[in-house]
């Protein structure tokens, strides 16, 4: 962290935006899972979630590294208002308050924001051990800073809340695949890429056809990626049984997430290797239901 704070801070074109606003505006799969919270639960989980966007955010629509860093430093500073200063923005402000209403804690945003630093490092991800640092600190670590929102604080609920953002941020890695090699990124580590015999350039989707292919080079890399995602569903799972039944009822909006996730990651198990298609994503319907589902208690 120590270096996004030594770089000047640059006030963000977002940062003038409230809580509100920003969410209404992503889409998110996230948030199909607050319309089962009270009001003062949901505002404060949306204030999370827009401080999520608006930190990815400072990074992905920044021009060039020093203009990502510089907004990721305001976002810091900000943050760090949040802790008995005064935030100086609607986010801040808002975030501040669900911090004293709930306690939340600050280090898993400030790993959030070194995630998100992690963006701006033109190296790539270099083994798995890397992807799954990436990982917790986009993922993981955000929801354990919305463990005291839900109502879920102990070791049990950390380990819940781990394994459930590691599944989520494979299943979107895997996901974007080709999205991110169109936008020059790619989270595959180099290890995994050297492996199967592929470049970042075959993530594009145009490459030599046999890799697309079962038993193909990005195949596998699909396949791995589908694996060690199903293995962080199956931790979650496991780790929210040993929770009592009132920890179990307080985290059945992270469960929604994971109900949504899990379909999307069905879908892209199905395709296999294939790059070809559109975007994958879980229909508005479909979230309704995987939402009710959860909600009644049909899906554990």
């Amino acid at each position: 962290m120590g270096a996004l704070v030594s770089d000047l801070p640059l006030t963000p074109p977002d940062a003038d935006l409230d809580p509100g606003a920003i969410t209404q505006r992503s889409g998110s799969n996230f948030l199909a899972g607050f319309v089962c919270l009270d009001k003062a639960r949901r505002d404060a989980m949306t204030v999370i979630y827009a401080f999520c966007r608006v930190v990815d955010d400072a990074v992905d629509d920044a021009p060039d590294v020093a203009t990502g860093r510089g907004r990721l430093a305001f976002w810091q500073q900000e943050l760090s208002r949040c802790d008995g200063g005064a935030p100086q923005t609607p986010v801040g402000q808002a975030l501040a308050q669900a911090v004293r209403d709930f306690s939340i804690p600050i280090g898993p945003l400030e790993d959030l924001i070194a995630g998100c630093a992690m963006d701006l490092d033109s190296e790539g991800i270099a083994d798995q051990e890397q992807l799954e640092l990436y990982c917790y600190r986009v993922a993981s670590a955000v929801g354990i800073a919305c463990l005291p929102v839900l109502g879920a604080t102990g070791r049990g609920a950390e380990q819940f809340a781990h394994d459930l953002g590691q599944a989520l941020q494979f299943t979107n890695v895997l996901r974007d695949l080709r999205g991110d090699a169109e936008e020059g990124r790619c989270y595959a580590p180099k290890t995994w890429l050297a492996e199967f015999g592929i470049t970042p350039l075959d993530l594009l989707g145009n490459g030599d056809a046999n890799h697309y292919t079962a038993g193909g080079g990005v195949s596998r890399l699909c396949q791995r990626m589908a694996e060690i995602a199903r293995q962080r569903f199956a931790g979650a799972r496991s780790a929210l049984q040993k929770l009592p039944r009132n920890e179990r009822r307080a985290l059945v909006a992270a469960r929604i997430m994971g109900a949504i996730y899990g379909d999307l990651l069905r879908q892209l198990e199905q395709r296999g290797g294939d790059l070809g298609q559109s975007r994958a994503r879980v229909p508005r319907g479909r979230k309704i239901w995987l939402a009710l589902s959860v909600w009644s208690g049909v899906r554990v």
